[in-house]
């Protein structure tokens, strides 16, 4: 009997470590529907859910080998990214030449506490989503230049330019997914886009309700690839520096965003100063869906997660040097 208990974990292991390397694997799973599915469960399900694939290991963890632990390998490294945790870097101590802000200003309603966070962290440029000129009145009373376009709006103490904004309505949808800036700093001028991507909501809340609408996911996931798609190109024949800030979405672990943005850089994912980033929360769970990229001449030294009374999102704080 102890025998075929012992093969028993010894099996649930090897599974579980198949497990963790499927999920290592998610960007190149085929797009098949039901895979689909599986892959949105798994990348926006409260991701603690993953510290049951340690369960083989905690129990009759006596009957452990030494060349067992060689499968705890993969674990750790699908755990690291599913759960979204950082080493925290250490602060170079290096002076900031500008700092940019980042926020889904959602269900905010209080204009004096952005003003406020604004000022404390000495924001040389913010960039919003959700947001309505309403919201800014109280930066705009202290100084700070702003633009607004069908929910996205900037906010900055220098000039800028918009050069170009693009709509949802060829997704036949409200608004627009993004606006792009150059901005005119004292020390670099910068090309930055506010995004604020499609979000796969309606098609989990449909599978919560055991109703999945899989020709709306498909249609979702199309829409949020083609937003991609238009982003990614742009940020990478674009000459100068450049950021790229908003409400992706989607986690890093996403399909979507290791295709289209895997080879720009994430501030949070190089530059964190806490171990848990995670720029959205639900009554059960937090997810990292806010991102700042950049390519080019900038480099950001430290990224933050603020916290931001009233707001859907958390903000992310990021300060560059050029």
């Amino acid at each position: 009997m102890r025998d075929n208990a012992a093969t028993a974990w010894v099996t649930l292991r090897f599974l579980s470590c198949a497990i963790a390397i499927a999920l290592m694997l998610i960007p190149y799973w085929p797009a098949w529907p039901a895979l689909q599915w599986v892959t949105l469960l798994v990348l926006y399900a409260p991701p603690w859910w993953y510290l049951a694939v340690f369960l083989p290991w905690c129990v009759n963890w006596r009957s452990i080998k030494y060349w067992h632990c060689l499968m705890l390998l993969p674990l750790l490294v699908s755990g690291v990214r599913i759960l979204d945790v950082s080493l925290p870097v250490a602060s170079t101590g290096q002076a900031a030449d500008f700092v940019t802000l980042s926020a889904n200003l959602g269900n905010m309603r209080d204009g004096e506490v952005l003003a406020r966070l604004l000022q404390q962290h000495n924001v040389s440029v913010a960039l919003f989503q959700e947001a309505r000129p309403d919201k800014l009145e109280a930066t705009i009373a202290a100084g700070w230049q702003t633009h607004c376009d069908a929910g996205l709006c900037i906010a900055s103490q220098f000039p800028f330019d918009v050069e170009h904004t693009m709509s949802r309505s060829i997704f036949k949808g409200y608004g627009n997914f993004a606006v792009f800036y150059r901005v005119h700093l004292p020390s670099v001028t910068l090309m930055m886009a506010n995004v604020h991507f499609e979000t796969p909501r309606p098609a989990l809340e449909s599978l919560l309700k055991l109703k999945p609408d899989s020709r709306g996911m498909q249609f979702r996931q199309q829409d949020r690839q083609l937003q991609a798609t238009i982003i990614s190109e742009w940020a990478q024949t674009v000459p100068e520096p450049v950021i790229i800030a908003g409400d992706f979405n989607m986690p890093i672990a996403s399909p979507i965003y290791q295709q289209y943005f895997s080879t720009l850089g994430n501030a949070l994912s190089d530059k964190p100063q806490q171990v848990v980033n995670y720029t959205k929360y639900t009554n059960w769970h937090g997810i990292r869906i806010d991102h700042q990229l950049y390519r080019g001449k900038v480099e950001p030294l430290a990224a933050y997660v603020l916290s931001l009374r009233g707001g859907d999102h958390r903000p992310v704080l990021v300060t560059w040097r050029k």
